[in-house]
């Protein structure tokens, strides 16, 4: 499966990648919410993206067999690197199962970052 899915909102995305790949990041996305309630959800570039204030804070996305976390930012994902419980960092991806969907205390210690780099 391609990354990039052609959908016109993030619903769209998630109802289009299929199963079990939807409901995993569905879960994922309304916990960024719950974490960051004033970010903006938007498709870009095929994928989900989540923006704070105009800029680019972390975007998700589905490959063949995984879930991703996309970071945006190669030295969050340098600082986060070995730092986390869940899932593995490659470039700027944070790749999960879909089976286990990221956790609230991971994704607060993913959007710490990115929001100190956003200056947020």
């Amino acid at each position: 499966m391609a990354r990039g899915v052609d959908a016109d909102t993030v619903d769209e995305y998630l109802d289009r990648i299929g199963e079990p790949f939807g409901s995993a990041l569905r879960i994922v996305r309304d916990r960024i919410v719950a974490i960051v309630p004033d970010a903006e959800q938007v498709i870009s570039y095929r994928v989900p993206i989540f923006r704070l204030n105009g800029k680019g804070l972390v975007g998700l996305s589905a490959t063949a067999k995984d879930c991703s976390l996309l970071l945006m930012s190669p030295p969050a994902a340098a600082e986060l690197a070995g730092t986390l419980a869940e899932g593995s960092i490659t470039g700027a991806t944070l790749h999960f199962p879909p089976a286990a969907p990221l956790s609230e205390e991971t994704l607060r210690a993913v959007l710490a970052v990115r929001l100190r780099e956003l200056g947020a």
